[in-house]
């Protein structure tokens, strides 16, 4: 079963991470979590992998904890090459390493570093399902997509552009920039010379 958010996070903050686990689920997310979600029998490592790849979020509980986990930064990095929108939210005031910023560098982050940390929760849960509801109106392959079609028109054009901006402010994906240059393209050429064909798509 696909889930809405996996949760990553050092074992040693396993409290912070259940307690993320709780509010988002009260709220209607669907969250992978382990060891909680690891079928028993399962190869441990696999059942990482398919957690985060069938998410549409990683959401990492970042800590001095995690932030020194060599296996915290693996499960940033297969988020990362698989596209999965990663949200760090920072439950203690520190700077992530060299290895985490390139992952991390250009990404909103969410804090709750004043205790208690279930007073920020509900904010956390709120600002998750925002983002959910942005990545439901089309998931990572459709803005390209869009271009499939012969005659994209002008509304179609501003509506991809603005899912584009969203898309680039959650996760700095350098397809979603490519796709927003081309849909700029259609929309200033469409009024002069009709819509630029799928066949000169290329990203």
């Amino acid at each position: 079963m696909a889930h809405d958010v996996f949760i990553s996070y050092s074992t040693e903050d396993k409290p912070a991470a259940d307690a993320v686990c709780a509010i988002l689920e009260k709220n209607g997310v669907r969250c992978w979590i382990a060891p909680r979600d690891i079928m028993p029998g399962a190869d441990w490592g696999e059942s990482i992998v398919n957690g985060i790849r069938s998410s549409r979020v990683l959401l990492l509980v970042f800590s001095t904890n995690a932030n020194k986990s060599r296996q915290i930064k693996r499960e940033v990095e297969i988020a990362a090459d698989g596209g999965v929108t990663i949200v760090p939210l920072r439950i203690e005031n520190i700077l992530p390493t060299e290895s985490f910023k390139y992952f991390l560098g250009n990404i909103h982050w969410l804090d709750a570093l004043t205790p208690p940390l279930e007073k920020h929760l509900q904010e956390v849960a709120a600002k998750v399902k925002a983002i959910l509801s942005t990545e439901s109106v089309s998931p990572p392959e459709s803005i390209p997509a869009l271009l499939a079609s012969e005659s994209p028109d002008r509304s179609t054009a501003c509506s991809a552009k603005r899912l584009a901006r969203d898309r680039w402010d959650h996760c700095g994906s350098d397809s979603y920039v490519s796709a927003f240059i081309f849909l700029e393209m259609e929309d200033n050429c469409a009024a002069r010379t009709g819509p630029i064909g799928s066949d000169q798509w290329n990203g």
